[in-house]
């Protein structure tokens, strides 16, 4: 993925998983890199993230999702 082609599946995945209800997911980006390093941001703009956690291998974040209502 680019890191634009990464934003559009970070924001489209995020956004449905808050339409279906779901509380959390993992978000896998790998321990280095462009799109690990805008990740934090990326989640930091999104109004249905509670909040994000870094794995325990560190190759991926788990991301809280806001209730729906």
């Amino acid at each position: 993925f680019t890191l634009e082609e990464a934003y559009e599946e970070f924001t489209d995945f995020i956004y449905s998983a808050y339409q279906d209800g779901i509380s959390k997911v993992e978000i896998i980006t790998g321990k280095s890199g462009k799109i690990r390093q805008e990740f934090p941001h990326w989640s930091e703009s999104s109004h249905q993230i509670q909040y994000i956690e870094t794995s325990w291998h560190g190759g991926s974040f788990i991301v809280k999702i806001e209730k729906k209502y």
